[in-house]
């Protein structure tokens, strides 16, 4: 019998596609266990009606077969004489194989000590672990068929994170009665909490190493559940995005996404702050993340919010494959870890967060750090800084603008405007190749300004982008987009917006459709806030609005399907 832990050794193996749609998963199966297995050719053996060619006998050890219909591949290949699990497993059968720290001696830690806090770690820690699938988990209905409970009942979901409770108490029984703090016979120490893993970091170095989250775990422990999900997806789009081949979006805590935005791919990869940047960037879960682009399936790809796959018709045909080129480092690095900000747009958040408490300091910094020791600030072809918070405000977000002492190709710095001054302008001219800026203003007029970018000065902002409408003009700085989050608040005024941006000069102006990111109940939300209903289609109200012929300008880009 096959045992998936002999293929440790130097087995070769040849791959079988049988049916329709067979030469996508063993094209999907070779890219992502190419460098792992010894493969060698493959055959194609029919649609289980007529074989198109014979199976080389004693040429391999054991055969990989590719199939959507396994009872049909069954069938065929033992009437060649093969045995299940004996001379081929299917490609399936090895999934497990990415998950590769399932056997790894893992603790699960809560630094503050509190027992509500080492519960949640323990939980979370062991379905992380064994592939198990929370509510709270991105993408969950990629993943599973089986109902999980949304995020409406906390009394719900607490019940079912108990259900793990037990097995996860049995799991760390060993770790309960250990001596404090003796981790030699851990590989790993897992925490639930960024904050408590930098604050362990600093304080217990010889562990340093060991450290990891929760995110890390996922990654490499349920890497199967997303290779199966992106192996058997049907569904294609001729979109054509090469952005997880060279972009890293870093958020709040060090989480990151392989993708310039993550509400249109929600999964982690891991977190730089606490494990290796290169491990985070070329795990096993970035690897399958970067075959739904390349066989044009975007499983996990958000096909509402995303305006590539939104102008696109879903298909249903298997298209053939991309070409991308694989990156070592990230191309373009989108630094978006520091929320605190001058301003409190409902748009964004429900009160004033203008400073950082100790753990989140603590979460940014480190995060940060790693960015400096990896290289890759000065690697990367582009920088954006600046997304969810204040660039101008945040000691973080200047730490990363202003430092380094080589000259930097480029930076794309996201600001409200409002503390973008000369003098800012005077330490960043110079230290960039090209430098640009997308500036948020959502509206053409004071009084909409003060409605929907609340603690912020219009004057204030009008003199600003006076100045940095001279900058562009000169050629000192390369582009300058403005951003409207189109809403009921502001949608009006887009006409006028518009030619607002084309008076100053400016190349691009962005519309984008608010989104509700906690801020605002689902009903209030669709009837008062937003200008699409549920299912993303707009407004009447909007599209009249849309008609006017400024609209259609070139340099207009609209974020969604029209």
């Amino acid at each position: 019998m096959i045992n998936p832990e002999q293929l440790k050794n130097d087995i070769s193996f040849g791959l079988i596609e049988i049916g329709e749609g067979s030469e996508k998963l063993s094209s999907d199966f070779r890219y992502v266990f190419g460098d792992k297995l010894k493969l060698g050719e493959t055959v194609g053996v029919g649609n289980g009606k007529e074989r198109t060619a014979e199976i080389p006998e004693g040429k391999y050890d054991a055969y990989i077969c590719c199939a959507y219909d396994r009872g049909d591949a069954v069938k065929i290949l033992s009437e060649s004489g093969l045995e299940y699990k004996k001379d081929y497993l299917f490609a399936e059968d090895l999934f497990s194989l990415l998950d590769d720290w399932k056997d790894r001696s893992i603790a699960f830690k809560a630094y503050t000590g509190k027992i509500t806090d080492c519960l949640k770690a323990l939980i979370f820690g062991y379905a992380a672990k064994n592939g198990k699938v929370l509510p709270e988990d991105a993408h969950r209905y990629v993943l599973t068929e089986r109902h999980l409970p949304g995020s409406g009942s906390t009394a719900v979901r607490r019940l079912f994170h108990a259900l793990y409770l037990i097995p996860a108490l049995i799991d760390a029984f060993p770790q309960i009665f250990a001596k404090r703090n003796d981790y030699k016979d851990y590989d790993h120490i897992c925490f639930l909490s960024v904050s408590d893993a930098v604050r362990f970091k600093y304080d217990h170095p010889d562990d340093a190493d060991k450290v990891i989250t929760v995110e890390e775990l996922k990654a490499h422990t349920m890497a199967s559940l997303y290779m199966r999900a992106v192996y058997f997806d049907t569904r294609q789009s001729s979109c054509s995005c090469d952005t997880p081949f060279n972009t890293l979006w870093i958020g709040k805590s060090g989480t990151t996404r392989i993708c310039d935005c993550p509400d249109y791919l929600d999964i982690s990869l891991g977190n730089i702050g606490v494990t290796d940047t290169s491990a985070v960037w070329n795990s096993p879960l970035a690897k399958i993340f970067r075959l739904s682009v390349i066989n044009n399936t975007y499983t996990f790809c958000s096909r509402n919010l995303c305006g590539k796959l939104s102008a696109d018709k879903e298909q249903t045909s298997l298209l053939e494959r991309r070409k991308a080129a694989e990156n070592v480092h990230p191309l373009v690095l989108n630094i978006a870890n520091d929320y605190a900000c001058n301003l409190h747009c409902p748009s964004c958040r429900k009160c004033i967060h203008a400073k950082n408490n100790e753990n989140e300091e603590a979460e940014i910094g480190s995060c940060i750090d790693a960015l400096f020791g990896s290289g890759w600030l000065e690697d990367a072809d582009k920088l954006l800084v600046g997304g969810g918070g204040e660039a101008f405000l945040s000691p973080n977000y200047k730490r990363v603008i202003y430092g380094g002492s080589e000259k930097r190709k480029s930076i794309i710095i996201m600001t409200n405007g409002t503390l973008f001054t000369e003098s800012e302008w005077e330490k960043l001219q110079g230290r960039y190749e090209h430098i640009g800026f997308m500036v948020s203003v959502d509206a053409a007029t004071k009084e909409t300004y003060e409605k929907v970018r609340c603690g912020g000065n219009f004057d204030v902002l009008m003199k600003n982008m006076d100045f940095l409408s001279g900058l562009r003009r000169e050629n000192k700085v390369s582009s300058v987009k403005v951003i409207m989050i189109v809403q009921k608040s502001n949608y009006e005024e887009i006409p006028a917006f518009i030619r607002w941006a084309k008076s100053k000069g400016f190349d691009g102006v962005n519309l984008s459709h608010i989104r509700n990111w906690g801020t605002y109940e689902d009903r209030e939300f669709y009837e008062n806030v937003s200008m699409f209903d549920e299912t993303g289609n707009m407004k009447p109200e909007l599209a009249k609005v849309l008609a006017d012929p400024v609209c259609t300008d070139e340099i207009v880009n609209m974020s969604w399907k029209m």
